[in-house]
């Protein structure tokens, strides 16, 4: 660790947020304004926990925080309550970190990668209206590629009837003409499995239900369901192959690895980034 390169940072944290040393002190769990000048001024450096708490708070990256790229993997691991989980790529966002609307529930560690801003994620997610009631559902580990959109129910118009035009929409004389739901063509929540990687450009429509581990390959349009482990791609988007047999798929389904604990995945990457199915069944 470099202290005063870690010294010069916690100054400028905090002269850039107008805070006192105490207000920094207490901002890190230290009882003492004194710790934080100590530290100001290079004497003193900070424990894991004090440093991991500075990077997350404040956003940074490792070599402002002063510590080696070794140093700053073995603190953070995988973090799930990183906006920014890997500071040597800017442009990758957990998108559960990012969202504000209620309508979208995302999982743990689902990334977005978009070098034009990942933290805008929702943005992504087209005509999601509150009278429609449908959600935007996605699991956990899923990697979605820049130019990703999700297209929910308030697109659709009225098809039963002589035109789609949607009049009511311009004027309070015409919201009496405005159809019934039960009349819309709506297909619900549209729901993304777990282990999801999704590729750039993709457009995803109402309703669609993708299963955990299929692929779908860039610029598909996805109007209808992807069974789990399959790949996916085109316009229409259509399954072109399975990833693996029925055994091994109903395994990895079974096991749903997803759902441990941390530890335990990191314990067992090796396997879940290998192909050996003898392996991949003690873990069950």
């Amino acid at each position: 660790m470099n202290k005063e390169r870690l010294g010069r940072t916690v100054k400028e944290i905090r002269k850039r947020n107008n805070m006192s040393q105490q207000d920094m002190a207490n901002s890190l769990g230290y009882s003492s304004r004194s710790t934080i000048r100590k530290i100001e001024s290079g004497e003193n450096e900070m424990s894991e926990a004090k440093l991991k708490r500075l990077i997350e708070l404040y956003g940074l990256d490792y070599e402002e925080a002063g510590v080696t790229i070794d140093d700053y993997q073995r603190l953070s691991g995988l973090r799930k309550d990183s906006l920014y989980p890997n500071p040597e790529i800017p442009s990758l966002c957990y998108v559960k970190n990012c969202i504000k609307n209620p309508n979208i529930i995302v999982g743990d560690y689902t990334y977005y990668d978009d070098k034009k801003g990942a933290d805008l994620f929702e943005k992504h997610v087209t005509h999601l209206y509150d009278w429609n009631g449908d959600k935007l559902i996605i699991g956990k580990f899923c990697q979605i590629g820049s130019g990703v959109e999700f297209i929910m129910n308030g697109a659709n118009h009225q098809m039963a009837a002589f035109t789609t035009y949607p009049f009511y929409i311009f004027s309070k004389e015409l919201r009496k003409h405005t159809p019934q739901k039960e009349k819309m063509p709506l297909k619900g929540d549209t729901v993304i499995g777990n282990d999801v990687w999704i590729g750039q450009n993709v457009t995803i429509l109402p309703g669609v239900h993708i299963g955990s581990g299929a692929i779908i390959g860039a610029n598909s349009v996805v109007g209808s369901d992807v069974p789990p482990y399959s790949i996916a791609v085109g316009n229409p988007c259509h399954v072109i192959k399975d990833r693996f047999d029925l055994e091994t798929k109903a395994l990895l389904l079974e096991i749903a690895w997803w759902n441990w604990e941390i530890e335990k995945i990191q314990e067992n990457i090796d396997v879940l980034l290998s192909l050996d199915v003898e392996k991949l069944k003690r873990l069950k």
